[in-house]
């Protein structure tokens, strides 16, 4: 095959080996990785990709704006914290990249113990339960879910 393709056998390996690991769109989103088992969903990959983007097309500019100040508001608060603390806490809630992590995967990542990070969690989640900073998130989740 790879003589028909004028293509050295390497490159040829190469790529078989590529698309081996290549994922579906329409493959549903719990099923390719065997640590989420227990999430029952039937929503694709696809669904969630196309309707993210979607969702923010279609938002208002208020709503835009509303969005844009929650935002800045909780990098506002992030700031408050040690960077350890937000670190476990972006890597945990999904705000750095919008993926949700385990307290073993957040230790992993950070190359600590378990402990650590429930300890470093629990420290900045009492920071951020302040009255001033519970009180400016409720008028953002008021402002948002209109």
């Amino acid at each position: 095959m790879a003589e028909s393709l004028d293509m050295p056998l390497e490159k040829y390996n190469k790529m078989l080996r590529l698309t081996r690991r290549s994922i579906s769109l329409e493959l549903p989103k719990y099923k390719s990785n065997p640590k989420d088992l227990g999430h029952e969903s039937d929503d694709l990959i696809c669904d969630t990709i196309s309707g993210g983007q979607m969702q923010e097309d279609d938002s208002n500019p208020e709503r835009r704006v509303d969005n844009g100040l929650f935002h800045d508001d909780l990098h506002e608060m992030l700031d408050i914290l040690e960077e350890d603390e937000r670190n476990v806490i972006r890597y945990r809630y999904g705000l750095a990249d919008g993926l949700t992590r385990t307290v073993t995967a957040v230790a992993a990542q950070m190359k600590q113990t378990k402990a650590w990070v429930r300890s470093q969690e629990c420290k900045a989640l009492r920071k951020l339960r302040r009255p001033w900073y519970e009180k400016k998130l409720k008028e953002h989740q008021e402002a948002l879910s209109c």
